[in-house]
């Protein structure tokens, strides 16, 4: 399937995606009371498989989507989480590459998310007196970004010193430090956005903002929403205290996987590329 062909099919893919959920069973509790079974529905399977075939994998009846990445930097500042080879690689703790975005997208509306709302700067009012302003006080407050998302977790294999392969698993927000309060990012949901199609100019073809510039999930806050998700952090408004956590980063382009979960998990889960070849023995 070429480039083009891909991109419209996750087009019509994402416009049809209340008809699947139809199909699959029309509300996200009856997909979380569905038993994982050998045998999927074939609608299901094709989806899965389109999906698949641009970089994403799924599982439905545990509301988990997955993606292969790497590290893509672990000492610079960072005002994203994921970018792809399009995206601000300089300023990301993941890459991902041969994914699409818009192949992401859709499994997430498949999870049944909803768009939340982006942060917000508002004037305060009254505002605050010259004598308060110079004291320190702000003229605009910020409102977080709020609404429905996923939890989001980091996985690869690492040798012990003592010769020993094993699993490192971490919350996302574990891997990003706030240097000035000396803590991680703190932890919650990452807002689903759902990115927006854009047009340059007007002569130009329209395309899909996060598939087009390649920047995924953000740490900071950005306006207008071209990216996916963004974390929710009440710093996040703020773009330069943001670094990887060496202290618990592999090295640069060491491999990973990156989970989306509706829930909280508490252990890595198989690889669901794994788990599909089992299912097919």
């Amino acid at each position: 399937m070429t480039l083009m062909n891909l991109r419209w099919s996750f087009q019509l893919m994402t416009a049809a995606v209340l008809g699947a959920l139809a199909w699959l069973g029309s509300s996200r509790a009856d997909l979380e009371a569905q038993e994982p079974a050998n045998s999927q529905d074939p609608i299901q399977d094709q989806i899965t498989e389109e999906l698949r075939s641009a970089g994403v994998r799924i599982d439905l009846n545990r509301q988990l989507i997955e993606i292969d990445a790497t590290i893509c930097q672990n000492r610079e500042p960072l005002e994203y989480l994921l970018v792809t080879e399009r995206g601000k690689d300089h300023e990301s703790l993941l890459r991902c590459t041969n994914l699409s975005a818009e192949a992401l997208n859709t499994a997430m509306l498949l999870m049944g998310v909803e768009a939340g709302k982006n942060y917000d700067v508002r004037e305060i009012d009254p505002p605050p007196s010259p004598e308060e302003f110079e004291a320190g006080a702000p003229l605009f407050e910020v409102e977080p970004a709020r609404g429905d998302g996923f939890y989001l977790y980091v996985c690869w294999e690492e040798e012990d010193l003592d010769g020993e392969q094993r699993t490192r698993f971490y919350r996302a927000e574990d891997l990003v430090v706030n240097v000035q309060a000396e803590r991680t990012y703190r932890r919650g949901q990452w807002i689903y956005l759902g990115s927006r199609f854009i047009r340059p100019h007007k002569d130009a073809e329209e395309f899909f903002a996060a598939e087009g510039e390649g920047n995924l999930i953000s740490v900071v806050y950005f306006k207008p929403a071209n990216h996916l998700m963004t974390g929710a952090d009440p710093e996040a408004e703020n773009q330069y205290i943001w670094y990887p956590n060496i202290f618990l980063m592999p090295a640069i382009d060491a491999p990973v996987r990156l989970l989306f979960s509706r829930k909280k998990i508490d252990q890595v889960p198989p690889r669901l590329s794994e788990e599909a070849s089992e299912a097919a023995q």
